[in-house]
């Protein structure tokens, strides 16, 4: 009777309770949920946190490089600047242009990999041909090409960012629209005389959300790690913004004497990447139609 109850009760949740109801029996997709969900509240809310200007330099002397205290939970840096106020704004640049950086590449990669996928032949042949020819160039190189050429500024990190993430998503687009195009269902709106536009984006793409969503969410991970190496590299975030790779960047030199100056941005984008990742494979498990019972 019991078990009869269980399955009753499996067989009325919707497509998303039972979704969440995997997501949740999940232990790490959970804490990496949780804490998302505080770095997002701490990018939109860090003014109210802290009344603290980042870009303010020239502290008296005594405020300089002191170790994390009380009064400065991580220290302060070569200008006397708080870095747990940095670090903490530093997540709104981070999770921004992560963010930003993985819209363009759906905005761009779910078309193009759904029309490669869709139409086949020739056009698959021809467009992917040019994503093999971006994907053989090393992401972290072509975004030192782009951020050199059109200049340091947020919008060209992100945009060099975003190149990658198109061909990402683009592959798994179009991977997922190759498992899908010929289900009876597509067959249907064919038949119906639906035209081809319709059938990519009322049948075809809404079948192919979850490997997509799945990328999306290990996609801000790699976009993050890769913003930060630009701004360590000196071509990301201009100066003095509190982005974590320019923070690494401007403690490198102090890394013998001040380590903590180093310390707190790096366990910022560890453990930020480390929950989407974890939030990630929590996902991906979680709408695997080979676990549903």
């Amino acid at each position: 009777m019991g078990e009869n109850t269980v399955k009753k009760k499996n067989k009325n949740r919707t497509q998303g309770q039972e979704i969440w109801f995997r997501l949740r029996k999940n232990i790490g997709a959970m804490v990496g949920l949780t804490v998302v969900i505080l770095l997002i509240l701490t990018a939109v809310f860090a003014d109210v946190l802290f009344d603290y200007d980042t870009d303010v330099i020239g502290y008296e002397i005594s405020e300089r490089k002191q170790a994390p205290s009380a009064e400065h939970p991580f220290g302060t840096d070569d200008m006397g600047r708080d870095l747990f106020a940095r670090v903490l704004y530093g997540t709104r640049y981070s999770l921004s242009i992560g963010a930003a950086a993985v819209l363009i590449g759906i905005l761009v990669g779910v078309p193009y990999g759904a029309a490669c996928g869709y139409f086949g032949g020739k056009v698959d042949l021809y467009l992917m041909r040019f994503i093999d020819i971006i994907r053989a160039v090393p992401g972290l190189l072509m975004g030192i090409v782009i951020v050199s050429a059109l200049g340091q500024s947020t919008f060209n990190l992100i945009l060099a960012i975003s190149i990658g993430q198109i061909v990402s998503i683009a592959n798994i687009t179009r991977a997922s629209v190759l498992t899908v195009k010929n289900q009876e269902y597509v067959e249907s709106a064919r038949n119906i005389g639906l035209s081809e536009g319709r059938i990519i984006l009322k049948h075809i793409i809404p079948n192919c959300l979850s490997p997509i969503l799945v990328q999306v969410t290990l996609g801000v991970a790699s976009a993050i790690v890769s913003a930060s190496s630009l701004s360590f590299l000196g071509l990301g975030i201009p100066v003095p913004e509190p982005e974590w790779g320019a923070l690494l960047s401007a403690g490198r030199g102090f890394i013998r004497q001040y380590s903590y100056m180093t310390l707190f941005p790096g366990l910022a984008i560890m453990i930020t990447v480390l929950s989407l990742n974890l939030l990630g494979d929590g996902l991906r498990d979680a709408l695997d139609p080979k676990l549903r019972k």
